[in-house]
C-alpha cells in the first residue's frame, strides 16, 4: 500500500478518519513506556531460565518454553516500533536500543530489517509487497500448502531471505535509496556478544541443551511462527488475491490470552498502525477507539479471534480460484 498514492483503496480512510491534530497527539513518544515493556519481558525470560536452573524437570522446562517464546515475541513486536523510529525521538538512540535489547539476540539489526518492512507498508495489496508470500492465497490454496506455511516449512526461509540476503532485497534497496546492506563492526559486536552470552550463559547455568531448548526452539515456535500466522490473519481472506487486495487491513478484537500468542503489545490494532505508522504501540488502542464508530469507517473489518479465522480459512480450502493465481514477482528481479 503506497502511503502517498491516491489509488490505494485505503487513501480515503486515512484522509477522513483522524484529524492531523489527533494523529500528532497520538504520535508523541513516551520512551519510558518502551523501556519498561522491554525490561518486563526480559525479567520474565530470566525468571523462566532461573526456574529451570533451580529445578531442571520436564514440566518446568515445558512451562518455561512458552514464557520465553511469547516474551521474546513481545520484544520482537517492540522492535517493530523501532523500525518505525517510535521508541526514542533521536534515531541514534532508537536504533541503539532496538539493536542492543530487541533485535540483537536473534541476529537482527534495525537498519537492515527496516527496508523490507517499510516496503511492505508502501506496497501492501500490490505485487511489489516483499511480504506478499505471507498474505496471498496463491501459496495457500490447499491444505498441504497451508500446513507448510503455518509450520514455517515453506515460508520462514522466504521471510529471512528478504531481510538478510542481498539479492533478495536489491529492488527494495534501490527504491529506498540506500545501498548500506552490510553489517558494521558495531552490528557484529552486538550480535556476537549476544550469541556468546546466550550460548555460554545457558550452557553454564543450565546445561548444554539449554540454548536450543530454552532459546532457539521457543523463539522459532512462538515468535517466528506466531508472527507468521498473525501477519497472514491480519492481511488475508479466503478468496482470490485480486479480490483480497481491496481489503487487506483487519483489526482483531482478540482475548488477552490469544493476544499473548499472536499479537502482543497491541499489534492486533493493525489497521490503525498501517494508516498512521507514526503512532507508537501504546496509543494504538485509543486510535482504534477513535475510528471505530465513525460512519467513515464503514468498509473496514474487525475480527474476533485469530484462531477462529485460521480455522475458517482451513475449512474454506481448497480455494480453486487461487490455484491459477500467479505468485507475486520476486523483488530480486524487479
Amino acid at each position: 500500500m503506497d502511503r502517498t498514492s491516491n489509488s490505494s483503496p485505503y487513501y480515503p480512510y486515512r484522509r477522513t478518519l483522524l484529524t492531523p491534530e489527533i494523529v500528532r497527539e497520538l504520535s508523541v513518544l513516551r520512551p519510558w513506556r518502551s523501556v519498561l515493556s522491554a525490561a518486563r519481558c526480559w525479567a520474565l525470560i530470566a525468571l523462566a531460565w532461573t526456574a529451570v536452573a533451580i529445578r531442571t524437570e520436564a514440566w518446568v522446562v515445558l512451562l518455561a518454553m512458552p514464557i520465553i517464546g511469547t516474551q521474546y515475541y513481545a520484544l520482537f513486536i517492540l522492535a517493530h516500533d523501532g523500525i518505525h523510529q517510535r521508541l526514542f525521538d533521536r534515531e541514534v538512540w532508537n536504533n541503539l536500543f532496538a539493536d542492543l535489547f530487541l533485535f540483537g539476540p536473534i541476529g537482527g539489526i534495525t537498519r537492515l530489517n527496516s527496508r523490507n518492512h517499510l516496503m511492505h507498508h508502501r506496497h501492501l495489496a500490490t505485487g511489489n509487497d516483499p511480504d506478499r508470500h505471507r498474505h496471498g492465497c496463491f501459496n495457500k490454496s490447499d491444505r498441504r500448502e497451508y500446513a507448510g506455511f503455518l509450520t514455517g516449512v515453506t515460508s520462514v526461509y522466504h521471510s529471512i531471505a528478504n531481510v538478510f540476503l542481498r539479492h533478495r532485497g536489491r529492488a527494495v534497496v534501490v527504491e529506498a535509496g540506500t545501498a548500506d546492506l552490510h553489517y558494521t563492526a558495531r552490528d557484529l559486536a552486538i550480535i556476537l556478544g549476544w550469541q556468546i552470552a546466550l550460548v555460554g550463559g545457558l550452557s553454564w547455568g543450565i546445561g548444554w541443551w539449554a540454548y536450543p531448548v530454552l532459546w532457539a526452539l521457543p523463539v522459532y515456535c512462538f515468535a517466528v511462527l506466531g508472527d507468521n500466522a498473525r501477519s497472514f490473519a491480519e492481511h488475508s481472506h479466503p478468496e482470490a488475491d485480486v479480490k483480497a487486495d481491496q481489503h487487506r487491513l483487519i483489526t482483531f478484537d482478540s482475548s488477552r490470552l490469544e493476544r499473548m500468542f499472536f499479537a502482543p503489545l497491541n499489534m492486533n490494532y493493525h489497521t490503525v498502525h498501517h494508516f498512521w505508522p507514526s503512532i507508537p504501540y501504546y496509543n494504538l488502542p485509543r486510535a482504534d477507539r477513535e475510528i471505530r464508530d465513525r460512519p467513515e469507517a464503514q468498509g473496514l473489518e474487525w475480527r474476533r479471534s485469530y484462531v477462529a479465522y485460521l480455522w475458517r480459512y482451513l475449512r474454506a480450502l481448497p480455494l480453486v480460484e487461487c490455484k491459477s493465481t500467479r505468485p507475486a514477482p520476486d523483488l530480486s528481479t524487479v
